[in-house]
Order: C-alpha cells, then sequence, then structure tokens
C-alpha cells in the first residue's frame, strides 16, 4: 500500500485510522511457510491483532488465544474454534471448562495447578485432551525442566491429558538466527531428555 493510497484513505474515514494490507499478510505468511516447510504449522497470536482474524492467510493453521476475551473475540468471528491453542497463565477452572466446551485443540499447562484444572474438566466431560507443557524462560511463567520431567514420569495421574509437545516463549523481536537456533536445540534437549527419563515421546 503506497502513500497515496493511505492519504486516501485517511481523508475517506478521518483521523486516526489503522489500515491493514491484507496481501502483504498473505505474502509475508506465505514467506514463512516456504522458509520453515510443510513440518512446520504456523500459528498466529491473537495478541498481536485480533482485527486481522478476518483475513487469516491460509497458511496460517492454528490460533493462539490467551485470555477470555480473545476467546470471545474468535466466537463472535466465527472462527474455526478446532484449531485453537489455549494457552496463557493463571487460567481459571471456568476458563478452561468454556475452552473445553469450544473443543479447542489443545491446551498448554502453565502450573501443576493448571493441570489439574485441565484433568477435572476433561475428567467430567468424559474427555481426553491433548497438552503442552510450558517450560519457563527464567521468569515467573512456566515451569522448570525439572518439574516437567517429573511431571511426565507421573503422567498416569492425570488420565484424561495426553502430554504431547512442550510450550516455549522467549520473547519477541528475535532475528539472530544463531540465538533462536540455541532455543530450539534447548528444547531438542528436553524433549530427548523426556524420552529418556520418562518414555514419553511428545509429537508436537
Amino acid at each position: 500500500m503506497n502513500d497515496k493510497t493511505r492519504l486516501s484513505l485517511a481523508r475517506e474515514f478521518g483521523t486516526p485510522l489503522y489500515v491493514f494490507d491484507a496481501d502483504d499478510f498473505q505474502k509475508r505468511a506465505a514467506l514463512c511457510k516456504d522458509a520453515f516447510g510443510e513440518k512446520v504449522t504456523l500459528c498466529y497470536s491473537m495478541k498481536a491483532n485480533p482485527f486481522l482474524l478476518v483475513c487469516l492467510p491460509k497458511e496460517i493453521e492454528m490460533l493462539e488465544v490467551c485470555s477470555p476475551g480473545e476467546l470471545t473475540v474468535c466466537e463472535n468471528a466465527g472462527a474455526d474454534l478446532t484449531t485453537i491453542v489455549f494457552s496463557g497463565v493463571n487460567k481459571t477452572r471456568d476458563c478452561v471448562d468454556r475452552a473445553m466446551d469450544d473443543h479447542v485443540n489443545v491446551f498448554t499447562a502453565e502450573s501443576p495447578l493448571h493441570i489439574e484444572h485441565i484433568e477435572a474438566a476433561a475428567a467430567e466431560r468424559n474427555v481426553t485432551v491433548p497438552v503442552l507443557m510450558r517450560l519457563t524462560s527464567d521468569n515467573q511463567f512456566g515451569m522448570d525442566e525439572g518439574l516437567i520431567v517429573e511431571l511426565a514420569k507421573r503422567r498416569e495421574k492425570w488420565p484424561h491429558i495426553e502430554f504431547v509437545g512442550l510450550h516455549y516463549f522467549s520473547g519477541t523481536l528475535k532475528k539472530r538466527p544463531t540465538l533462536i537456533g540455541r532455543e530450539l536445540d534447548k528444547m531438542d534437549a528436553l524433549a530427548q531428555r523426556i524420552k529418556d527419563e520418562a518414555g514419553l515421546v511428545l509429537t508436537r
């Protein structure tokens, strides 16, 4: 979108005005998909910009939702709720119940308490739900490696949960491939440790 188009839109609709280029969005998504390949699924985080939900490129196959408000946006927009990764800290049992009734794709677990909420809600509905265990990036969010391995060892305690993978968020605006590579290596190493010590093979 060039400056002339932006100026024309500002004159038509007034200011302040936010204009999003859906074509450019699609091109960027296609570049990401091409760069990472077919084995990687692109997931759009709702907190980035909920207004773009109505024009998500086909390359984006999943949605990350972190709050009841974001879940409401998805419901009202008619989004495919079965593509949602329901993440975020401090989830209450009510939040978990609502997301489970929406048949979201996968939950993340930030703590043992969060796991208990998910297990209780799933048991009530007699379903088994996939869960990603969140690894902390040395802050107050998520769990450390030792706790995650221990939970994987004791997974029979939660018969309505299937631990399928790991969730990790270390920050934004990271552009150095070497740094990103080190973090991916860290996740691979933890997945291998879980396999070796807990006999659990993660699939996501």
